[in-house]
């Protein structure tokens, strides 16, 4: 089903604003490869803009020339209007820009607050790092997100939800201004999904721009204030999220209509391959039946936790099941 946008409650139509950030112009090739082609990009104080475009369309070079890794070959980043030259990550991080990544580095042998400042720890007399200056500038960035997490712990210690909002804490270690995210609900149950929207909200009451990179749709039209859309390298489109639709961004990446991406097919569907009845586990899961029939792709969703993994590895044999019985093409099977 497709949907409409709704209009941001907090959002400032971009006309009216200057942008924190700009990129005009911006081109960047590799040999045999244009990876951006004369694109622009703005972003806006207290407000989120989503990049939205297929793989290979330019995000990740994009993000990546935002934070220092890149240098372009022609066109300009400007920050308040004036002209700035990233040469290193370094210099991205001193013009107040920082990135979440979907996967961030981080080191289980080290403590919370090493980890938010491995890089860039406060330092004190003689140029050694002052331990209970970091753990205390820590403590203050992890409850600016509301994490009760001590940050004298080490980071083995701690849960995955922590361990990112631990990463997130590492991001915003910098004072920033610009903030980067990319693709960061990838690995993230709904629960956690929903404390990074509010963390969202947060950053945006700030004053903080934010770029967020996603490909989900529900996501986009759930945060985002405007949208920019790029295709293979090229600026496709930009506005309001609440002057399109779904439908026109998809069309805007691929250059079709969801007609044409999606067509009704003549689905044939063939004889059962594989019964599973009343398949359980003492502590995993419970009274699982389901058939799966020839020319058909059955598929399995649920939150981090639900039981889907344990469940296939019972079902492929690597641990075992307490009740229920699998037939194959009509034949008794034990796995």
């Amino acid at each position: 089903m497709l949907m409409q946008a709704q209009p941001s409650a907090t959002a400032t139509k971009t006309q009216d604003a200057a942008p924190v950030l700009a990129l005009n112009g911006v081109t960047k090739t590799f040999p045999g490869v244009t990876a951006l082609s004369d694109v622009s990009l703005n972003l806006y104080a207290g407000q989120v803009t989503a990049l939205v475009g297929e793989n290979g369309a330019g995000k990740s070079t994009v993000v990546k020339i935002l934070t220092g890794i890149y240098q372009p070959d022609g066109g300009q980043i400007e920050i308040d209007g004036r002209p700035i030259r990233f040469r290193t990550a370094q210099d991205a991080g001193d013009a107040g820009v920082t990135a979440i990544h979907q996967e961030t580095v981080l080191f289980d042998e080290l403590s919370v607050a090493e980890n938010v400042f491995l890089g860039h720890a406060p330092r004190g007399r003689f140029g050694l790092i002052d331990t209970a200056a970091m753990v205390e500038k820590a403590r203050h960035t992890l409850e600016s997100i509301g994490a009760t997490i001590d940050p004298r712990t080490k980071l083995k210690e701690l849960g995955s939800a922590n361990k990112h909002l631990v990463a997130i804490a590492r991001a915003l270690s910098i004072d920033a201004r610009v903030v980067i995210m990319d693709e960061p609900t990838a690995a993230l149950s709904q629960k956690e999904i929903e404390e990074l929207y509010e963390l969202v909200e947060e950053l945006k009451g700030q004053g903080k721009a934010i770029l967020f990179i996603s490909h989900k749709f529900d996501e986009i039209f759930r945060i985002a204030d405007n949208y920019t859309v790029f295709r293979d390298g090229a600026l496709e489109g930009s506005g309001d999220i609440s002057d399109v639709s779904e439908a026109a961004l998809v069309k805007m990446m691929v250059g079709r209509d969801v007609s044409q991406i999606f067509p009704d097919r003549e689905r044939n569907l063939g004889p059962e391959v594989l019964v599973v009845e009343g398949y359980e586990h003492p502590t995993e899961f419970a009274e699982i039946s389901f058939s799966l029939r020839r020319g058909e792709i059955l598929g399995f969703y649920g939150l981090v936790g639900a039981g889907r993994s344990e469940f296939m590895q019972a079902l492929f044999g690597i641990t075992r099941p307490s009740a229920g019985a699998v037939t194959i093409d009509g034949k008794a099977a034990v796995i």
